[in-house]
């Protein structure tokens, strides 16, 4: 009888979400006959062809390209998952005999895998179904780490040093530089800022939507930092609390909706520019905004190699899992010691902030403990002379 695995990516693609793929086709080699892909996670409709992923099967050299390659080879998706795109896939896997899913993505994935677990349960299907982690935004529960962080986490700290070395290069006449990391509401990228910091170096200010923001008291550290080291290097989160509630250049969020009704930040002003516009305004400071945007999570250059590495382990967990453990509908949990574990997918739906251990009261305000996490998480760093 022949065997076949299902396998669908969800959310924002990351630098190694393809090496998670690669992990999955590795594993299932000699075990699966055959690799189907669904096009665009929940998108597809009942005469959408899949993708056959087949000759990734016991092809070590496809999958190490394919585990290099950033994007999302099966396409991915936002929209907000219907009842007919349930009804759609799991009409997919019954035409092929298919049994086994494995979903990789984040707390959007995880969500919508779970109601395509309860509508398999509600029709009788015992359908074998396992989401496998992936986000920049490294806020998913149960996940120590995930992978598409150190990567994307890489991106943040190398371009704020090595932009540090341009903007010494312009003190004469550039004043304060910003640069917005995305994020939406947990800071672990923009915390990712202080990673190959040293000395008076870039970040001299660090923004968390974890640490509401007093604008005043802003204003009044960005003008004491300019007078003391000459220059002014802040990292911020694309979303930031305000003190007294709200949010931070509220006026400037002004991007359209998503599929999931989320307002699209990364397509508005942003905080990076209303914060520009604030200090040039009030302190008449030459301030530039970047806004790298997708760019931190799309380079094949800055993937960590420790996130690869954790990223293809993901994969090959999944299939083990599915292979394993008999009827399961879980997520492959990551601890501490970057062990792997499963809890049903109902309980892995959800944000998870950064941990109070991870901030500190100084003025940079991450803690030693975030940097010995976040260091071992981009990888080797060559220094600059």
């Amino acid at each position: 009888m022949t065997s076949t695995l299902f396998v669908l990516q969800g959310g924002g693609p990351t630098a190694v979400i393809n090496a998670t793929l690669a992990g999955i086709a590795e594993q299932a080699t000699g075990k699966f006959d055959r690799l189907f892909g669904l096009r665009h996670s929940f998108e597809g409709d009942r005469s959408a062809p899949i993708m056959d992923l087949s000759d990734l099967l016991g092809n070590p050299s496809a999958q190490k390209r394919l585990s290099d390659t950033p994007g999302a080879l099966l396409g991915s998706s936002r929209k907000k998952v219907t009842d007919q795109n349930v009804s759609n896939i799991l009409h997919l896997m019954q035409t092929a005999d298919s049994g086994s899913l494995i979903g990789i993505g984040g707390n959007g994935t995880m969500a919508a895998l779970n109601v395509l677990a309860n509508s398999a349960n509600d029709k009788g299907l015992r359908l074998k179904i396992i989401g496998a982690p992936k986000t920049v935004d490294n806020d998913l529960p149960n996940v120590h780490i995930a992978p598409g962080y150190g990567s994307a986490a890489r991106f943040v700290a190398m371009a704020t040093r090595d932009y540090d070395r341009d903007f010494v290069a312009m003190d004469t006449f550039d004043d304060v530089t910003i640069l917005e990391t995305m994020g939406r509401g947990s800071g672990w990228l923009a915390a990712a800022s202080v990673l190959l910091k040293d000395g008076d170096t870039a970040p001299h200010m660090v923004l968390l939507p974890e640490r509401p923001v007093d604008e005043a008291a802003l204003l009044q550290q960005v003008s004491d930092i300019k007078r003391d080291v000459g220059r002014v290097f802040i990292v911020t989160n694309e979303l930031l609390n305000a003190k007294g509630g709200g949010l931070i250049g509220a006026c400037y969020q002004n991007g359209p909706i998503d599929g999931l009704g989320r307002k699209m930040y990364s397509l508005s002003l942003g905080t990076g520019n209303y914060l520009t516009q604030l200090i040039w305004k009030e302190l008449g400071l030459q301030t530039r905004c970047l806004r790298p945007g997708n760019l931190g999570r799309a380079m094949s250059f800055c993937i960590s190699e420790p996130d690869k590495q954790l990223a293809l382990r993901v994969g090959r967990t999944a299939v083990a899992m599915i292979r394993e453990t008999g009827f399961a509908q879980h997520m492959v949990t990551i601890n501490t010691e970057l062990k792997f574990g499963r809890l049903p997918l109902v309980d892995c739906v959800g944000q998870a902030q950064m941990p109070d251990p991870f901030l500190s009261a100084d003025p940079i305000g991450i803690s030693s403990e975030f940097q010995a996490y976040g260091r071992a998480a981009i990888g080797d760093v060559d220094p600059l002379f």
